[in-house]
């Protein structure tokens, strides 16, 4: 029997065994018997308190006590008491849905989980009778659940799930992050003074088309590379580790010290481009690659954004880096004399810099608003099942062994169960809204990389809908199936109604035939004499 989360897998086989403790104690106690007491008195004191024509109520009486009676050992038999089937822990699994980042994800047991539930929960009751109909409840549920994402086409892609690995991701190399503030003190800062100040040339210019009108706002610019007097024609201020000496023309000024250095200055270009030693390079491998994670975020963007060209990626990679080194302006005095006018303009665009903050600040409150939300409702599911399981005996009995309580038990359990399924549709559906808001890939890869700023409006709306899904959708289908339990109720209490109805007015039938039938009798005795 398939399960919705890893710690269903857990709750599940505690709500039964809390159940089998309640259930233990009404039947210890004989509490389990007060229904039936309290059926007889009941129908009894209903009957007499009836201005019924005389004879109906003694008939009433019967039929009512007679439906009722066998009803509550209907329900006590299949509801209530253990037979025949067995849940335990081995025979429950979960297999998380496919995504293209999984797409065969392994099936854990109660008995391995492959989570920290196993440490938690260590002493898992291993085996649990159920009574049959909860049994046949919980597998025509799981089986709908199965069903219902098996006929989803498309299945997930796992935008979300790069989203928050990004979001995570960090630099945590402090040469690394040492080596990229260098970088933007030396070789950023001054490029974009000089881009700022002349006109791009052609090269800067076909780059721009190429890469949009964002490229330059950040260190690893195309238009940068390209233009002949940008990272082309800066140095780096003192020797980089990794790159050579080369006192024949990049270093020759260093021919004459007596203190020669180790490393080479080199060109900002080949300082950032090198396919080895580059500043881009290691930003690409350094950012959110850990030990304690099997699929890096290089290879999860590779998975997920496969058609997006590699270079791209890669940028994309690398600007998130950048992100996370959190790269600092140097003061004043250590810029050099052609960037100070772009600096000093930079420090005058802090209005426009503060109207930008509250579609940002928005942006992020949903941002951060939408983790704990998601991950409350994904967890209470299993917690409320609990609930449910572990009380179904102690309301049974309450509730007199009614078809109420037995047909809205079973709603109850769907019902919730259900709510994991309206959550995987509300990812879908949200990915599918990612989509059409970023058709283009790049721009969707660098929205879900958190480097789209401009586009916080779309971020916020995105993280509102999915919310509201979240939420949404459960209160709908929970709203629409108190509908239907308001329709089995009166469904029930009619079913009895008819019944009691029907033999007490056959009752009454069959009293008037048989007085009219000793009545015949004795006239004909009379005659006879």
């Amino acid at each position: 029997m398939s399960v919705d989360s890893y710690l269903e897998l857990f709750t599940t086989m505690y709500g039964w065994a809390f159940a089998g403790i309640f259930r233990d104690i009404l039947v210890d106690t004989g509490i389990i018997f007060l229904p039936f007491l309290f059926i007889i008195i009941g129908t009894w004191l209903r009957a007499h308190e009836m201005n019924a024509v005389e004879g109906a109520d003694a008939a009433w009486m019967v039929r009512k006590m007679e439906v009722e009676f066998w009803t509550a050992i209907f329900v006590m038999a299949f509801c209530f008491t253990p037979v025949g089937t067995s849940l335990q822990n081995v025979s429950l699994r979960h297999t998380p849905a496919a995504t293209a980042l999984n797409p065969a994800p392994a099936t854990a047991t109660g008995t391995s989980s492959d989570s920290t539930y196993d440490d938690a929960f260590s002493s898992v009751p291993q085996n649990l009778a159920l009574p049959p109909w909860w049994f046949s409840v919980m597998g025509l549920s799981a089986g709908f659940n199965d069903a219902v994402r098996g006929g989803i086409s498309g299945g997930l892609s796992g935008l979300r799930e790069v989203e928050e690995f990004a979001r995570s991701a960090a630099v945590e190399d402090p040469t690394l992050r040492a080596e990229v503030q260098r970088f933007y003190n030396e070789c950023y800062l001054p490029g974009r003074s000089r881009y700022l100040e002349n006109p791009p040339s052609p090269a800067a210019t076909a780059a721009l088309e190429a890469y949009g009108e964002g490229d330059p706002d950040w260190m690893g610019s195309h238009a940068f590379q390209a233009d002949p007097n940008l990272y082309p024609a800066l140095h780096a201020r003192a020797g980089v580790p990794g790159f050579a000496l080369d006192k024949a023309v990049r270093d020759a000024d260093m021919d004459a010290n007596t203190a020669v250095p180790d490393y080479g200055r080199p060109t900002c270009l080949e300082w950032w481009a090198d396919p080895a030693i580059g500043v881009r390079a290691k930003l690409v491998k350094g950012v959110g690659n850990l030990a304690a994670i099997p699929t890096s975020l290089t290879e999860k963007v590779a998975l997920v954004f496969s058609p997006v060209a590699v270079e791209k990626r890669e940028d994309g990679l690398a600007r998130l880096a950048t992100g996370r080194s959190n790269p600092a302006l140097a003061p004043e005095t250590m810029l050099p004399d052609d960037n100070r006018r772009w600096y000093q303009a930079l420090l005058g665009a802090g209005p426009d810099v503060a109207g930008m903050a509250g579609m940002v600040n928005k942006a992020l409150h949903t941002q951060a608003s939408r983790f704990p939300i998601i991950q409350f409702a994904t967890l209470a599911q299993p917690l409320i099942l609990m609930g449910i399981y572990m009380f179904l005996p102690l309301i049974l009995v309450f509730g007199r062994y009614s078809l109420q309580i037995m047909f809205l038990g079973a709603l109850a359990i769907f019902t919730v169960k259900l709510w994991a399924v309206l959550w995987y549709i509300a990812m879908w559906i949200d990915e599918h809204l990612w989509i059409a808001m970023y058709p283009d890939a790049e721009h969707l890869l660098l929205n879900v990389l958190h480097l789209e700023f401009d586009a916080a409006l779309k971020r916020s709306t995105l993280n509102t809908l999915l919310i509201g899904l979240y939420l949404g959708l459960p209160l709908i289908w929970s709203g629409m199936m108190g509908w239907a339990s308001l329709h089995v109720v009166h469904g029930i209490d009619a079913m009895k109604h008819s019944a009691i109805t029907a033999g007490m007015a056959a009752g009454q039938s069959g009293a008037q035939i048989a007085t009219r039938f000793v009545g015949g009798v004795g006239h004909t005795l009379r005659r006879g004499r």
